[in-house]
């Protein structure tokens, strides 16, 4: 196949394949009873169910709805969730794992529902997900992931796999899941909210958030937002109370999509590998494809041209491939003790909520807790609020991931600061490298026209030295997961101011 255009290389399906009239960027101050900062799953569906009880909601974009993960998401709405539910029995109890079961349960019905009485045309379809195992050894794991998941109250089970052109040993079962378009529903459920009384404002980025009653939103335009209360649902919260940059590490994943010589497999499928490699079949206009999805890795510490390639060379050797047609890249946020965040951010800001560490599951998770954070504001109890608080305390486990991922940021943010780097000089159009070394460290690009762009190399979140990605032109923060455009504007936080032009 021939090379993409640059300008549309990296976006994802969903994003090419749907649009939505653009909403109009904050122009004057505003006050609200709940302002929601982030428009992807979470924030829209947050929006959505305050507004049709009544509460007025204003929903705040620094981009466009779903620029985030929720635009680059493999679109899997599961409660299935590779083989966690042994691991969260083990290390957190078999209620905790129930409870985990249920909420992701009640999203996926939730999702469901949303689809039917609002008619979101989203290609939304059951079908069954599956964990699998190529290994005979590690069948013994798929069976201590079935009892565990039968014990957390889903209908799981052992099954022979005969659709994929390869041998699999054993997988866990689970039926009645879903995919979708997921970009095409949340405009839908955006157009809902609207409807119910929203305002939307999409190009408004926050850039503070002042606790207080009311709390108090200034964005990067000048104007400010008067609110009761607030929801940060930028995937990290732009905050850094409640320390979730520390609680959680940054992955990025890779996605491509596929046409194949003969049939597509119709069930969704994760392997048990590391990295894990996903599996769908998504129908477009002209024929159906095969997503392939994987080669994980912290945010900002791999190259990705080499993981695209790395993730076409696995799809190549298991599937008879005629061409990629489509590629992307997505992030998540990885918490130590494998919950997810659902509730205040901090003992002290009661009136700002949060729904972070999805753990690359968050379209039926991230629809819980939009209902859990829905039930907190209106004063209802939710009977999954206390396992997923963020005020929550499990000193054993995750402590391990927790000390490893710590100790790699610290790492990262003094060994990068004393590395010695080369001049810019033979920077051909379209790369970029951080020069210099100390305080003098400077994020140099040069563009397409030749002209060099100089920023600072320090990410504007905590001072970590960004590093360049090739495959996507951008500057990634190998320490807490920012990103940055080649020219310095932000992509995705924590981090809400660019990088700063440097001499």
């Amino acid at each position: 196949m021939e090379a993409p255009d640059r300008a549309q290389a990296y976006i994802s399906y969903w994003a090419k394949s749907t649009e939505r009239p653009p909403s109009p960027s904050l122009d004057r101050n505003l006050d609200c009873d709940v302002a929601v900062v982030g428009g992807g799953i979470v924030g829209v569906t947050a929006a959505y169910l305050l507004a049709i009880e009544g509460v007025s909601v204003a929903l705040l974009e620094a981009r466009h709805l779903g620029a985030g993960a929720t635009g680059y998401t493999t679109a899997k709405v599961s409660s299935l969730h590779g083989l966690s539910y042994s691991k969260l029995e083990s290390s957190l109890g078999e209620e905790t794992a129930r409870t985990y079961a249920e909420a992701n349960e009640a999203g996926l019905s939730r999702v469901a529902e949303l689809v039917e009485t609002l008619s979101i045309e989203c290609n939304f379809q059951r079908k069954p997900n599956l964990t699998y195992t190529e290994a005979a050894a590690s069948r013994s794991a798929i069976e201590d992931e079935v009892e565990a998941a039968q014990r957390a109250g889903l209908a799981a089970s052992t099954a022979e796999v005969d659709e994929l052109p390869y041998p699999v040993a054993a997988a866990v079962f689970v039926a009645d899941q879903a995919e979708f378009q997921p970009l095409a529903y949340l405009h839908g459920l955006a157009n809902a909210a609207e409807e119910a009384g929203c305002r939307v404002h999409e190009g408004t980025r926050v850039v503070s958030i002042g606790q207080g009653d009311p709390c108090e939103l200034r964005t990067d335009s000048g104007f400010s937002v008067r609110a009761g209360h607030v929801i940060v649902a930028t995937h990290l919260p732009i905050l850094d109370r409640g320390v979730f940059f520390a609680r959680t590490h940054p992955e990025r994943s890779y996605v491509l999509l596929v046409s194949l010589r003969g049939s597509v497999p119709q069930g969704m499928y994760l392997s048990d590998e590391s990295p894990a490699h996903s599996l769908r079949s998504v129908p477009t206009p002209d024929a159906e494809l095969l997503m392939v999805g994987g080669e994980s890795h912290k945010a900002g510490q791999s190259d990705a041209a080499q993981r695209y390639t790395a993730l076409e060379q696995w799809a190549r050797e298991r599937f008879d491939v005629v061409s990629v047609q489509h590629r992307w890249a997505t992030q998540d946020n990885m918490p130590a003790d494998s919950l997810p965040f659902v509730g205040t951010v901090w003992p002290l800001s009661g009136r700002i909520l949060t729904v972070t560490g999805l753990r690359k599951w968050g379209l039926a998770m991230g629809t819980a807790g939009s209902g859990i954070l829905t039930d907190l504001i209106t004063g209802r109890d939710n009977r999954w609020a206390g396992s997923f608080s963020p005020m929550r305390l499990h000193p054993i486990a995750g402590a391990s991931d927790f000390v490893k991922e710590n100790a790699n940021v610290a790492k990262r943010f003094f060994l990068d600061r004393v590395a010695q780097r080369a001049g810019a000089e033979d920077l051909a159009a379209g790369e970029g490298k951080v020069i210099g070394a100390g305080l003098g460290q400077r994020a140099v690009y040069r563009d397409d026209a030749g002209v060099l762009h100089n920023l600072s190399a320090r990410c504007t979140h905590l001072g970590c030295i960004v590093n360049f990605n090739r495959a996507e032109r951008t500057w990634d923060c190998p320490c807490h997961g920012s990103r940055f455009a080649a020219t310095g504007e932000v992509i995705e936080g924590p981090a809400v101011d660019p990088l700063r032009p440097r001499d």
